[in-house]
């Protein structure tokens, strides 16, 4: 097989690649930005802990566990400027 052909093969695939990372959604759900919160707990009205979440399942998971410890707690959302 001599060079042209070769580097012709190899372009095929390539772009077979790309048609298939396209139709599946990957490179959508890759570039799609988690939202961002801002988390306070607060014991007795005093803050306790504070810590940003990165997207629904950890802001649930930090809301469990203020809840189960007897905090409550603060949510903001963060600006993405």
């Amino acid at each position: 097989m001599d060079f042209h052909n070769l580097s012709l093969a190899l372009y095929e695939k390539w772009e077979r690649a790309q048609d298939a990372i396209e139709a599946s959604g990957l490179l959508e759900r890759f570039f799609d930005k988690v939202q961002a919160y801002y988390c306070e707990a607060f014991l007795d009205n005093e803050l306790t802990w504070y810590e940003t979440v990165y997207g629904q399942d950890e802001l649930q998971e930090f809301k469990d566990d203020a809840i189960k410890a007897g905090f409550t707690f603060t949510v903001q959302l963060v600006d993405e400027d």
